[in-house]
Parts: C-alpha cells; structure tokens; sequence
C-alpha cells in the first residue's frame, strides 16, 4: 500500500510542477462548428469520418486565422 502512496504523492507534486497552459490570441472570432469554417467538402467529410463532431476551443479559434 506504501507504493501506491508514493506513486500518488508523486503524480499530485508532478502536477502542482507543471504550469497551466493558456491559449492567448488576438483573434477575436470563434467558430461552434465546422461546416461554418469554409472548409473543402473533402476536408469535412474526413473529420466528421474520424469521428469529430464539434471543434475543440483552440480549433475554434485558431482554424481560420491558419486558413
């Protein structure tokens, strides 16, 4: 049992180490889905196939700055 202490303690100070990774842009627009992104029928079609169905919050937002 002393293990899986260690092994937890270890995980808690790992996180507490690590900083928080924050997204900055000066990119005002976001974008809640992506059939609105102007984005190639083709290009749709291959991430509606692999199964997304909703932008994550940097694909939101840094998807049509990139484009």
């Amino acid at each position: 049992m002393a293990g899986t202490e260690e092994t937890k303690n270890e995980e808690i100070k790992k996180e507490e180490e690590e900083p928080e990774e924050v997204f900055e842009t000066n990119w005002e627009f976001e974008v809640d889905n992506f059939d609105d992104m102007g984005l190639k029928e083709e290009v749709l079609r291959g991430i509606y196939a692999f199964g997304f169905k909703e932008p994550s919050p940097i694909q939101q937002k840094g998807i049509l700055p990139i484009i």
